[in-house]
């Protein structure tokens, strides 16, 4: 991060520390609630089962909501929309796909769905930022020439070289790659700087084909649009059939909760996959090199430099991307861990998010400070939730029996239980969800529902080893000084993966949804 945005090191550090140390309170705050002021904590516990109560309530309506609008967007003709309006062809799209150590059949695949847009080709530039660091990457980018030559206006390569004061990952790569590009498009003359959108990929995203389209409408309908993140329904179903069950129910609760943060605005930040106006980029001075978590981060840099005029717009299309993947269970579920950890290593932004807000005065309520507050609430719930759910007054018998024991004690154990009785209902519409979202490859038969419906019982197991523990794993890390370096998450090889190129034979789903699987 730029030094001007962040305190000094003593004062960095400092905020470091009690960013983790907070965490550790609220997850052993069953413990010494229960043995210092049994009383309370009965009554903090009574609170947030209410509290869990509202934020299943939410989850389930919003993402209902948003399903049903992803349906809708589905089957919306957004470039006949686009032909009504004057200029629409002015609107030129750079597609970054940075990229470490990924399997070339993976990004072969990506580009083949990128061929499919329905949106035209002479108005979208492609650029796959390489690790000069890779061995096989100058072997790749000559792969991907010869496949993909003359399907885009242009199609790039790039390749990071390693830079004293970087940190190896996606923000320092995407930071050398969009500001070559952006000296690359400036050489054209039929392109205009301040009418071209930059969409980060993942090298594994596969773009429903009308997304380019879409993002050109909903840009083009903003009132302010140059300031504007679009984020897209990113759905981790691509290959969620060959994942072990317990997994697929995991993936499917991430895309279900990602689904449930699009239609509430101060909830939905910068995540994976999303667009934004090149010059926008430049006007905040593109990635931070020395970051992980660079989604977010950028939204933010972005937020604090330019005032409320930020915003992130939902782009209610899905980008289809991979779960986790390993050669074995074993390593799937490794891989899993690794990065739950550093998508839960944005608790690291926290410090700066702090600072940014204390510098500016006092905190008031409006998108400059909600929406930081709401990301560190979020990152702070996550290794906590468990801990607290599970502890909530069940150790009150073991640490003050005396207190649970008590007419006040027992009351408030009955009423905490019939608050999360309460909760089943959501859950039950999240399995709904979650079986509406299902590639249509894995059926839907009775045998396929049964196994579907017993997998859920392995969530509160999976949730503590894939979510509650790696997250803890980053807050500690970042508690004791031991940073966190970007790691990729390991993916499959696809075989023939190069059929991706002639991936316009998508077709619906059962779910209204197109899948990749179906390109073949």
């Amino acid at each position: 991060m730029e030094k001007a945005d962040v305190a000094g090191r003593p004062v960095h550090r400092t905020l470091e520390v009690l960013t983790g140390a907070f965490t550790w309170v609220l997850i052993t705050a069953p413990i010494w609630g229960a043995v210092l002021a049994p009383a309370k904590w009965a009554w903090f516990a009574t609170v947030f089962s209410l509290y869990w109560l509202y934020k299943s309530l939410s989850v389930a309506a919003m993402a209902t909501l948003a399903y049903g609008r992803l349906r809708a967007g589905q089957a919306r003709d957004w470039l006949a929309e686009l032909r009504r309006r004057p200029g629409w062809r002015g609107v030129h799209h750079l597609v970054v796909f940075p990229t470490y150590n990924e399997p070339v059949s993976v990004l072969i695949e990506s580009l083949g769905h990128l061929v499919a847009q329905d949106y035209p080709a002479d108005r979208i530039s492609v650029l796959v930022a390489f690790e000069e660091r890779e061995p096989t990457a100058r072997a790749k980018a000559r792969e991907i020439e010869a496949l993909f030559a003359g399907r885009f206006a242009h199609l790039w390569t790039t390749f990071h070289p390693d830079m004293p004061g970087e940190v190896p990952g996606k923000s320092s790569n995407l930071a050398y790659a969009v500001r070559w590009a952006r000296r690359a498009l400036a050489a054209d003359p039929a392109i205009h700087l301040d009418r071209v959108l930059v969409t980060i990929c993942d090298a594994d995203a596969r773009l429903d084909p009308r997304y380019l389209s879409a993002l050109t409408c909903r840009y083009l309908e903003e009132p302010d649009p140059d300031y504007v993140f679009f984020q897209p329904v990113v759905l981790f179903h691509a290959n969620i059939a060959r994942l072990p069950l317990p997994l697929r129910v995991l993936n499917s609760m991430y895309s279900v909760m990602q689904l449930s943060r699009m239609p509430v605005g101060f909830r939905l930040i910068t995540q994976s996959n999303y667009s934004l106006a090149l010059e926008l980029c430049h006007r905040v001075g593109y990635w931070d090199v020395d970051i992980i978590p660079e989604d977010s981060h950028m939204f933010f840099k972005a937020l604090f430099r330019c005032g409320a005029r930020v915003r992130v717009v939902p782009l209610y299309v899905p980008v289809w991307s991979d779960a986790a993947e390993g050669a074995s269970w074993w390593r799937t579920t490794l891989s899993h861990y690794r990065q739950a950890r550093r998508w839960a290593w944005g608790i690291s932004d926290v410090p700066y998010l702090v600072w940014q807000m204390l510098r500016r005065g006092h905190p008031r309520l409006w998108p400059r400070y909600i929406h930081p507050l709401h990301y560190a609430h979020e990152h702070f719930l996550w290794p906590s939730h468990w801990f607290l759910l599970v502890g909530s007054l069940n150790l009150l018998p073991f640490l003050a029996p005396t207190f649970a024991a008590s007419a006040v004690g027992q009351e408030l154990a009955a009423f905490t239980s019939s608050v999360y009785t309460a909760c089943l209902p959501s859950l039950v519409v999240l399995m709904w969800l979650n079986w509406q979202l299902r590639p249509p490859g894995m059926g839907r038969s009775l045998p396929a529902a049964l196994g579907f419906c017993v997998s859920w019982l392995c969530l509160p197991l999976v949730g503590f080893v894939l979510v509650a523990l790696p997250a803890l794993d980053a807050h500690t890390r970042l508690l004791l000084g031991r940073y966190l370096q970007y790691q990729v998450t390991e993916k499959r090889a696809r075989p023939r993966a190069e059929l991706a190129v002639h991936a316009g034979s998508l077709k619906p789903s059962r779910s209204g949804l197109p899948h990749p699987q179906e390109a073949a």
